[in-house]
């Protein structure tokens, strides 16, 4: 028995090994040494080699799956999903190359961070650390990538000790690329941690190489975080200067990086008093991808040229932007968590088809057995027959035995499938909870905002002044102009009302829609009497008529306050 198995076991081993080794594998495994090289040096080339391999088995390869994830992530490109990167998992995670299996580790770390999976990248930032390498460039990665995931959880503390020793590998590595991002990424954490003398110590040692090895890039980047770290000491002829030498080097680099120095040189000439050409540079740095702080610029400077209105306008736009980018990212949260939902499930279902292809495999390999041993039998002495029949009884047990527990195994998976669905849907009913509550946040600073207005600050004082003595009194009703910006700020905190009581009512005149607008937002009738410069009687009759012969001739409310509210 033991021949006829071993002899089918070689036979099937063979058919696989002859199927995996059809196409001739030589040229191509010289192009992914090529794409390898270049990896580290100039990654744009290794993505180029990659892309011009047309061999559709060879993109099932774990060494090339580790170079396409390591090449895409280098090359900033957007990664979509963790497929090619499971390829390589497979394969050099339990492999006895300790170099490759950290290299994968930190290609997973990073591809995770990319998608947003920190905890998983964590998690195999973990492995890579733990895994021993003698290679400095991986190992100065390893704690880079993991300084960023604690900085990105919060622990600046612990961000820093992790990208110090990424500095020290990278130094005893010898590569100045690798330093000046360490050093510029150490600058900016110990600027985080309000260590400034730190900060300041890091960017102009960064600096000093940057300029050795002429790296433009890098010099742009530095100079606008040495603007901040003088911004941040109160020293705004220091942060301009230096603003200025990262927009040079943005000339130097074919602009790139441009806009966001340009605009951060418009809101220092703003703080700093400077207003002459802050409008120009906010202008120059105007970038479409990220307004918010473009129209909060705009507002402040236009509130300190005296034009309220247009920064009232500006601080409108702003408000609308912070709302759709708050929306983006709660529906980004929430695609994501549709994504991981979907992952889990389609990852049941392959490990639901994979336990049923091996229950196929377990078949087919018992008929072949039981063929064997009637084979055998057959030519067995009669002697043996009884006993070579209870050996076959006793096998099929066993085979039904572990047919059963196999059964029970796909069972569990499927009801801890269950429980993640159940949990994942659970998520989103508390983020839908979370988003509801942003929206009455906003509402609440949208009346906020209303009360801040300088026209209801008006009419508070003229209330004021109403309620003091008669030979005291100064009432300064609103003209026509103050009006209709206190209509207009109704209409953006009220959602809309004024021009919905228009729209109701077309016989409104302007000081109809006025009186509305006192009452809708809480004025009582000595407050009223006021505003309208008028006697306590004049107002109830002017109230009186306006509810029966314009807004309610039916009599539906009791007052002209219930019928306002009631719109």
């Amino acid at each position: 028995m033991k021949p006829i198995l071993t002899s089918l076991v070689t036979i099937f081993s063979l058919l696989l090994i002859n199927v995996s080794c059809y196409h001739d594998k030589n040229d191509i495994h010289k192009e992914l040494a090529l794409a390898d090289y270049y990896i580290t040096r100039q990654p744009k080339i290794s993505l180029q080699i990659l892309d011009s391999i047309n061999n559709i088995p060879i993109k099932k390869d774990y060494y090339f799956a580790l170079l396409y994830s390591q090449a895409q992530y280098r090359n900033a490109i957007k990664i979509s999903n963790d497929s090619l990167i499971k390829i390589a998992l497979r394969h050099y995670s339990t492999c006895s190359d300790s170099t490759m299996k950290a290299r994968t580790f930190l290609v997973a770390a990073q591809i995770y961070r990319k998608l947003e999976y920190n905890d998983i990248a964590l998690n195999y930032i973990h492995k890579a650390a733990a895994t021993n390498t003698d290679d400095n460039w991986i190992t100065s990665n390893i704690y880079y990538i993991w300084g960023i995931l604690l900085r990105d959880a919060g622990d600046i503390n612990s961000s820093i000790e992790k990208i110090e020793l990424s500095l020290a590998y990278a130094q005893k590595g010898q590569d100045t690329t690798l330093i000046i991002s360490r050093m510029r990424e150490l600058g900016y954490n110990y600027l985080a941690h309000n260590n400034y003398d730190q900060s300041l110590s890091y960017i102009n040692r960064a600096i000093e190489l940057s300029q050795k090895s002429k790296s433009f890039a890098d010099l742009s980047m530095l100079y606008g975080r040495k603007a901040q770290l003088f911004r941040f000491l109160g020293n705004f002829t220091e942060a301009l200067n230096n603003i200025n030498n990262a927009l040079l080097y943005n000339e130097y680099n074919n602009k790139k990086g441009q806009l966001s120095n340009l605009n951060y040189k418009g809101r220092l000439l703003l703080m700093s008093g400077a207003i002459d050409s802050v409008e120009y540079y906010l202008e120059q740095g105007k970038d479409t991808t990220a307004l918010g702080s473009y129209y909060e610029c705009m507002s402040l400077l236009r509130e300190k040229q005296g034009d309220y209105k247009a920064a009232l306008e500006y601080s409108k736009l702003c408000s609308k932007y912070l709302l759709k980018l708050a929306s983006k990212i709660e529906n980004d949260k929430i695609a994501r968590l549709d994504k991981q939902y979907n992952t889990a499930r389609v990852e049941a279902e392959n490990k639901a088809l994979k336990i049923r292809q091996q229950q196929n495999w377990l078949y087919m390999l018992a008929l072949i057995i039981a063929a064997g041993i009637i084979a055998f039998t057959a030519y067995a002495i009669f002697a043996h027959r009884r006993k070579k029949m209870l050996e076959i009884m006793r096998q099929q047990s066993e085979n039904i035995n572990r047919l059963q527990q196999s059964e029970s195994l796909l069972m569990d998976k499927q009801i801890k499938a269950s429980e993640k669905s159940m949990e994942l849907l659970h998520n989103l009913d508390d983020r839908e909870k979370e988003l509801e509550i942003t929206k009455n946040t906003l509402n609440d600073l949208k009346k906020r905002l209303f009360f801040s207005n300088r026209i209801v600050r008006k009419i508070q004082e003229t209330i004021d002044t109403a309620s003091k003595p008669k030979h005291d009194r100064k009432a300064q009703p609103l003209n026509d102009e103050e009006i209709a910006e206190l209509i207009d700020a109704i209409n953006n905190c009220y959602d809309n009302f004024a021009d919905k009581l228009r729209s109701l009512f077309p016989s409104l005149a302007t000081n109809d829609v006025y009186l509305c607008c006192l009452v809708k937002i809480g004025l009582d009738n000595p407050a009223l009497s006021a505003m309208l410069d008028i006697s306590d009687n004049t107002l109830r009759k002017r109230k009186y008529r306006l509810k029966k012969e314009k807004i309610d001739p039916d009599q539906s409310y009791s007052t002209l306050e219930d019928a306002i509210h009631g719109i």
